[in-house]
């Protein structure tokens, strides 16, 4: 009985901790990133009147040096809003992203001192 109750505890801790939009996870910061992921291309052949790359949804790794600083998710338009002090990062797809070796694809960015500093992270699927 007291397993059953320490994971009801457990699941409804996770629940509660997980954001209900994950493009709005803020964790009450006033700077950070926002923006959008992609991966492309997503056919073969590109064409002019056809877009060859798509937003996806999948975890990201926000890293500082090797210490990883949090992790987020974007929604499944790509969008994504992490709350994060002022400084340099590394933004790697989790291995679960549909990517091509995904967590070698890394992203520098930098988050600026007023607001959240708007990014759009491409990442290539390894389709050609």
């Amino acid at each position: 009985m007291t397993r059953v109750l320490c994971f009801a505890t457990f699941v409804a801790a996770l629940a509660c901790a997980s954001p209900a939009d994950p493009a709005a996870d803020v964790r009450g910061g006033s700077t950070g990133l926002v923006g959008q992921v992609l991966r492309g291309p997503v056919t073969p052949v590109c064409r002019v009147d056809v877009p060859c790359d798509a937003p996806f949804s999948a975890w990201f790794d926000v890293l500082q040096g090797d210490a990883l600083v949090t992790r987020f998710h974007s929604d499944s338009g790509g969008a994504f809003k992490v709350a994060l002090v002022p400084g340099a990062y590394v933004v790697v797809p989790s291995d679960s992203a549909p990517l091509m070796m995904p967590r070698a694809q890394r992203k520098d960015v930098v988050v600026g001192s007023d607001g959240f500093t708007r990014v759009t992270l491409d990442f290539d699927t390894g389709i050609r």
